[in-house]
């Protein structure tokens, strides 16, 4: 996969540990499975759109973010 998609499953994981979720809790909440999620976050698979704005809607962060690392001032 790509530097992109590292860094995402970078800024997932940071994401998803302050919030104080497993994998198999983000996982059962955007109805993936945990394998899935851990492939996202290794860089090795990249959810589609729709997924991508779940994650971002279930963790409380921005899909910008969690594509750029950039917040909005």
């Amino acid at each position: 996969m790509t530097m992109q998609a590292k860094l995402f499953g970078r800024r997932l994981m940071r994401a998803r540990k302050n919030r104080q979720f497993t994998q198999l809790q983000l996982a059962e909440r955007i109805g993936t499975s945990a394998t899935t999620v851990s492939r996202y976050e290794n860089g090795l698979s990249f959810p589609s759109k729709r997924r991508l704005s779940e994650i971002a809607h279930f963790l409380g962060v921005k899909v910008d973010w969690l594509l750029t690392g950039f917040k909005e001032d």
